[in-house]
């Protein structure tokens, strides 16, 4: 066997592997403030046109205007879970963009829902009882968290 000579060139170095990890997770945080805004503001209108297309298409299209009053149970079933699959769909999205590092976008799409909510209850714009449709809205909400959770542990996702 051949001996080679050793460098420390050669020798991993711990700490430099270490350090170029932390850079990588700090990416979002090291970007200009331009840029950073202009991920949030996408992320935030990218979110939220495309929660509104697929609770459109879960609400209006799959389900045929889903409705406390004229629907079945099983299409209320299936639409609810469709219409919280739609949000997890819509916060992945949002947190794709923005690099996982950044909640805002979730949080403006947030007070979006509770928007809609407080004016659908002001006009008298309900489809059913306020128990469902305040528990509808707020699932969205929780399906917006849950697809940023699901984005910042998933593993093929942009650091």
């Amino acid at each position: 066997m051949l001996k080679e000579k050793l460098n420390w060139d050669d020798i991993p170095n711990f700490y430099s592997n270490q350090e170029t990890n932390n850079n990588q997770k700090n990416t979002f945080s090291q970007m200009n403030s331009r840029t950073r805004v202009f991920l949030t503001v996408l992320a935030t209108i990218i979110g939220g046109l495309s929660l509104t297309l697929y609770t459109t298409i879960s609400e209006d299209i799959l389900f045929e205007n889903l409705s406390f009053c004229s629907s079945s149970s099983q299409d209320l079933v299936l639409g609810s879970m469709s219409l919280f699959t739609s949000a997890i769909l819509a916060g992945f999205i949002a947190t794709l963009i923005v690099v996982k590092d950044n909640f805002v976008p979730h949080f403006f799409i947030s007070l979006f829902i509770i928007g809609k909510m407080s004016v659908a209850a002001a006009c008298g714009q309900w489809h059913g009882p306020l128990w469902f449709e305040t528990g509808m809205n707020l699932s969205l909400i929780g399906g917006i968290w849950l697809g940023r959770y699901g984005a910042v542990k998933f593993p093929l996702a942009p650091f």
